[in-house]
Order: C-alpha cells, then structure tokens, then sequence
C-alpha cells in the first residue's frame, strides 16, 4: 500500500508565506502539517508516502533527511488540480496497488485505518472518508455527499451554492483508490487536468462504483489560507470549533 499526498498547488492564497514554506510544511502547534498527515495513517501499513509537489521540492526533501524518515519520496506535479496532479503521480510511481490519497493542506484527526477496512469490504473502486456536519452556513464550503442506505455514494455536489438545511454529509479529502481503479488508469485517471471532484467522483457515484466511510472525527481544519490557517493554530492550541466559522 501507497499514500499520495496532493501539495502541487501554488499556494497563492498564503502568500507570501508560501513563498517559503511549502503548505505541507506549515507549522501547527509546532509540528508540520505533514506530521498530521502521517498520524491519520498510522494504522495503516504504508510501504512508501509520495508527496506531490509543484515548487519547494528540494525544501521539502530536505525537510525529510534531515528527520531522518526513510520512507517518503517527492514527486513531480504540474499544479493540474486534484485529478491531474494524481494521474500524473500515479505514472511517475509506476506502482498498482491501492493507494490511500489525501488533500495537503488538512489538519484533522481521521483514523484513514478505519476507512481502508471499510473500503476494503465495500469492494467498491474508491472510498470517500465522509463526515456528518449539523452546519447550514458550513456545509455549502464542502462537497455534499449523497448516500443510499448501503453506504454508497448516489450523488457528488461540489461546494454546491445553495444553503443545505439539517445533517449532511461532506467530503473529508481523504480517499482510498484501489488498485483495481489504479489499474485501469487509462479509463479513468488519464494525464489531463481536470478536478476530482468535479469529473471521476460524480462518473464513479453514477457508476455505483463509489463507497462512503463515515468517519467520525472532532475537528477539520485546512491551511489553505492565512486566515483558516491563523485559526486552525488558535484551535489546536485553545481548542474550539471544528471547521471555521
């Protein structure tokens, strides 16, 4: 098994922090957004962690000899957003094995442990690790997952623009691709730029092809900007919300 990180974006909104830092490596109460990655994982038995980058790349493989671990590799991305930054890592790796993949920028307590069980039993080609959200003004910031009764994944709404009302379930940014979908590449996750979110997950929901794990988590915070990451480091060190407001 593989993890790919997805840190090929040009973090324009951090600026001019990131001219310096790679977001993947902000600091979080001390500690980069990296090692949170590492912790949501450290269930499972991952062979190698591959890190896609678009700038910093020698920041950030100095960053990992200088720790010491022996089991993460840089690779290339082309700042092709999520779906061609991970097709493009995929061809680089050259590996077909499931592949548990993530958003660079969160900060979270998920168990990605507990996912891969679920998706392992599912049989489905991915899994979305999903959580509950109570938050009308909140939920539009995600994409809103649709569920039947059997966990699977009926619709995809990125970000949709109306406001929800009640419970809904929305989109972690963390996955697991199997290797039967990695396998079948060419179908699914040819070389192109394209999103996520917005092209594979909503043909997988119509294929009945994509599972969802409910995960239940107490906070979620991204560093995608200066604001939410000022916030995320107030509440990992003060304690509060589980998205900004």
């Amino acid at each position: 098994m593989i993890s790919i990180i997805l840190a090929a974006g040009s973090g324009v909104r951090m600026r001019p922090l990131s001219y310096y830092v790679p977001k993947v490596l902000l600091p979080v109460r001390g500690r980069p957004v990296l090692d949170y990655l590492l912790r949501n994982m450290s269930d499972l038995e991952i062979d190698t962690h591959y890190i896609v980058a678009s700038e910093h790349l020698e920041t950030i493989e100095n960053y990992i000899k200088k720790t010491g671990i022996e089991n993460i590799e840089v690779v290339r991305g082309l700042r092709w957003e999520t779906g061609g930054d991970l097709s493009i890592a995929l061809e680089q790796i050259g590996r077909e094995e499931d592949a548990v993949v993530m958003n660079g920028d969160i900060v979270t307590d998920i168990n990605m442990g507990e996912v891969y069980k679920k998706h392992a039993k599912s049989g489905g080609l991915a899994t979305i690790a999903v959580f509950p959200l109570n938050d009308p003004q909140n939920a539009k910031r995600f994409g809103r997952i649709d569920m039947d009764q059997e966990s699977w994944i009926t619709g995809f709404n990125e970000k949709p623009p109306e406001e929800t009302t009640g419970e809904v379930m929305v989109n972690t940014g963390f996955y697991i691709f199997g290797k039967e979908i990695i396998k079948k590449r060419s179908e699914y996750l040819v070389p192109k730029k394209f999103k996520l979110e917005i092209e594979l997950f909503p043909r997988l929901s119509r294929e009945r092809k994509l599972y969802g794990s409910v995960s239940n988590i107490n906070y979620w915070w991204d560093v995608g900007t200066m604001d939410s990451y000022l916030k995320t480091e107030e509440f990992m060190i003060n304690g509060g919300r589980i998205i900004p407001p």
